[in-house]
């Protein structure tokens, strides 16, 4: 992977919409262990700051962080130009 630098911006989006609803254990597990390997942290502030949050409530914060930490956004606004042709 050569962008390393956004994995924590993308783990954190992954983990805070699992928060939001489905709440995938085997998800939630896989975040807790990356963000504890890989980031030296963990998911505790996190799962405070998703509590009592619906995935359409907690989105606009999730592609404001996105936007700034990676190019998902761009990635997203490629492949959906691409479903429309």
């Amino acid at each position: 992977m050569r962008n390393l630098k956004e994995i924590k911006a993308i783990l954190t989006a992954i983990y805070c919409i699992n928060q939001t609803g489905t709440n995938d254990e085997d998800i939630g597990l896989i975040c807790q262990y990356a963000f504890d390997r890989i980031l030296n942290s963990n998911t505790n502030m996190l799962t405070l700051c998703c509590a009592g949050f619906t995935k359409v409530g907690v989105m606009p914060e999730i592609e404001k962080l996105l936007e700034e930490e990676t190019n998902y956004i761009k990635f997203k606004e490629i492949k959906n130009a691409h479903k429309r042709q």
